[in-house]
């Protein structure tokens, strides 16, 4: 009787361990239920790399980015590393109602921002009446007070002192910024 190849061998051991293991895994099945999970087993799929490999240059882009505003100058300058990536002419906080100066962070972020006056306490939805515009950038909270950075449906009045507070940009320039900047991003404010 002549031996079988070594190909055929190997073809015999995959096969009959592919059998012993089916058999033992139908085997568990009927004897305990301790292995079975109350949602079926989801394969990891190549998706999720994808998203992971998205989001690496998002965040490069973002890692080095610094804005700073120039309250006299009426002008926002968005930096990363260290260079000029764009030169913005803002509104600023009306007298008594001044843009406050220090370092901050963006806190919040938001697309078509729900207004509310600080007075009246008027709530005025996403459109074309919002003084916020499409884009919200939050840098400080001061008691009831929110103070940010956001388009506007004034864009005659950039460069004055017309605000609540807050740095209004013309709304394409809001969204330029928007895309640049995260939830973290270095904010400074100078005189």
């Amino acid at each position: 009787m002549d031996a079988p190849s070594p190909l055929k061998r190997c073809l015999m051991v995959l096969c009959f361990g592919a059998a012993g293991l089916l058999a033992a895994g139908a085997w568990q099945d009927q004897v305990s239920d301790r292995w079975r999970f109350e949602e079926p087993f989801a394969r990891t799929r190549l998706v999720r790399l994808a998203t992971v490999i998205t989001q690496a240059p998002d965040t490069l882009m973002t890692a080095n980015t610094r804005v700073v505003i120039s309250l006299s100058r009426r002008r926002l300058i968005l930096y990363q590393n260290d260079e000029v990536q764009g030169e913005f002419s803002v509104a600023i906080g009306q007298d008594d109602w001044e843009t406050p100066a220090g370092e901050f962070v963006v806190r919040d972020m938001r697309t078509d921002p729900v207004w509310q006056h600080p007075i009246t306490k008027e709530a005025i939805g996403p459109g074309p009446s919002n003084p916020l515009g499409s884009r919200w950038i939050g840098f400080l909270v001061e008691g009831q007070y929110h103070i940010g950075i956001h388009g506007t449906n004034q864009e005659t009045l950039i460069g004055e002192a017309v605000s609540h507070g807050c740095v209004r940009m013309l709304e394409a320039d809001i969204n330029t910024l928007y895309s640049h900047v995260k939830v973290g991003t270095p904010i400074k404010v100078v005189p």
